[in-house]
Protein backbone atom coordinates (compact mmCIF):
# COMPACT_ATOMS: atom_id res chain seq x y z
CA UNK A 1 0.00 0.00 0.00
CA UNK A 2 2.24 2.96 -1.36
CA UNK A 3 1.73 5.87 0.29
CA UNK A 4 -1.19 4.59 2.33
CA UNK A 5 -2.94 5.91 5.18
CA UNK A 6 -3.28 3.07 8.28
CA UNK A 7 -6.26 4.34 10.01
CA UNK A 8 -8.57 2.34 12.63
CA UNK A 9 -11.79 1.43 9.94
CA UNK A 10 -14.05 0.28 12.59
CA UNK A 11 -17.57 1.55 12.50
CA UNK A 12 -19.46 3.18 15.62
CA UNK A 13 -22.19 3.14 17.15
CA UNK A 14 -23.63 5.85 19.84
CA UNK A 15 -25.90 4.94 23.04
CA UNK A 16 -27.64 6.57 25.83
CA UNK A 17 -27.66 5.00 29.21
CA UNK A 18 -30.91 5.02 31.01
CA UNK A 19 -29.51 6.46 34.08
CA UNK A 20 -28.20 9.07 32.16
CA UNK A 21 -30.24 10.32 29.59
CA UNK A 22 -28.12 13.24 28.97
CA UNK A 23 -25.29 10.48 28.37
CA UNK A 24 -23.61 10.14 24.75
CA UNK A 25 -21.43 6.66 24.66
CA UNK A 26 -19.31 6.14 21.38
CA UNK A 27 -18.92 2.06 20.52
CA UNK A 28 -16.83 0.47 18.15
CA UNK A 29 -18.22 -2.25 16.75
CA UNK A 30 -15.32 -4.23 17.20
CA UNK A 31 -12.33 -5.08 18.32
CA UNK A 32 -8.64 -4.66 16.96
CA UNK A 33 -6.99 -8.20 16.44
CA UNK A 34 -4.43 -6.68 19.49
CA UNK A 35 -7.35 -6.52 21.45
CA UNK A 36 -8.56 -9.52 20.79
CA UNK A 37 -5.57 -11.67 21.80
CA UNK A 38 -4.92 -9.54 25.08
CA UNK A 39 -9.03 -10.72 25.87
CA UNK A 40 -8.45 -14.41 25.38
CA UNK A 41 -5.05 -14.19 27.08
CA UNK A 42 -7.02 -12.82 30.18
CA UNK A 43 -6.91 -15.42 33.11
CA UNK A 44 -10.02 -13.79 34.94
CA UNK A 45 -13.45 -14.46 34.94
CA UNK A 46 -15.93 -13.74 32.19
CA UNK A 47 -16.53 -10.65 34.15
CA UNK A 48 -13.13 -9.12 34.06
CA UNK A 49 -13.05 -10.21 30.27
CA UNK A 50 -16.13 -8.33 29.63
CA UNK A 51 -14.89 -5.05 31.59
CA UNK A 52 -11.85 -5.26 29.38
CA UNK A 53 -13.63 -5.63 26.25
CA UNK A 54 -15.94 -2.42 27.64
CA UNK A 55 -12.82 -0.54 28.35
CA UNK A 56 -11.46 -1.20 24.36
CA UNK A 57 -15.14 -0.76 22.79
CA UNK A 58 -15.81 2.72 24.40
CA UNK A 59 -14.17 5.23 22.11
CA UNK A 60 -15.44 7.83 23.62
CA UNK A 61 -18.24 9.38 26.09
CA UNK A 62 -19.62 12.75 27.84
CA UNK A 63 -19.38 11.35 31.36
CA UNK A 64 -17.33 14.29 33.37
CA UNK A 65 -16.63 14.87 37.09
CA UNK A 66 -17.53 18.22 39.30
CA UNK A 67 -14.84 19.76 37.28
CA UNK A 68 -16.01 19.36 34.30
CA UNK A 69 -12.99 17.15 33.47
CA UNK A 70 -13.58 14.03 31.01
CA UNK A 71 -13.86 10.93 33.47
CA UNK A 72 -11.37 8.04 32.32
CA UNK A 73 -12.66 5.08 30.55
CA UNK A 74 -11.09 2.33 32.98
CA UNK A 75 -12.33 -0.63 35.37
CA UNK A 76 -13.36 1.20 38.43
CA UNK A 77 -15.33 3.88 36.53
CA UNK A 78 -17.36 1.09 34.75
CA UNK A 79 -17.67 -0.53 37.99
CA UNK A 80 -19.20 2.39 39.37
CA UNK A 81 -21.80 2.51 36.77
CA UNK A 82 -25.72 1.51 38.43
CA UNK A 83 -26.50 -2.63 37.35
CA UNK A 84 -28.93 -1.65 34.67
CA UNK A 85 -26.60 0.39 32.81
CA UNK A 86 -23.80 -1.80 33.43
CA UNK A 87 -26.05 -4.75 32.25
CA UNK A 88 -26.44 -2.67 29.00
CA UNK A 89 -22.80 -1.80 28.47
CA UNK A 90 -21.95 -5.54 28.89
CA UNK A 91 -24.37 -6.44 26.35
CA UNK A 92 -22.47 -5.20 23.84
CA UNK A 93 -19.84 -6.82 25.25
CA UNK A 94 -21.66 -10.09 25.27
CA UNK A 95 -22.06 -9.72 21.34
CA UNK A 96 -18.28 -9.06 20.28
CA UNK A 97 -17.52 -12.54 22.29
CA UNK A 98 -20.50 -14.51 20.24
CA UNK A 99 -20.02 -12.92 16.83
CA UNK A 100 -15.77 -14.55 17.52
CA UNK A 101 -17.67 -17.35 19.29
CA UNK A 102 -19.60 -18.29 16.08
CA UNK A 103 -16.44 -17.22 13.74
CA UNK A 104 -14.18 -19.62 15.76
CA UNK A 105 -16.82 -22.72 15.67
CA UNK A 106 -17.20 -21.71 11.53
CA UNK A 107 -13.80 -21.87 10.81
CA UNK A 108 -13.18 -25.31 13.09
CA UNK A 109 -15.92 -27.18 11.14
CA UNK A 110 -14.04 -26.27 8.05
CA UNK A 111 -11.30 -28.06 9.02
Amino acid sequence: MANGTFKDVRKTVDLTLPSFPESKIELYEDLLFGQMKLVSECKGSDMERGILVLQYLIKDWNFVNEKDEKIEINEETLKSFPLKDFTILMEKANSVFEKYSKKDEESSKKQ
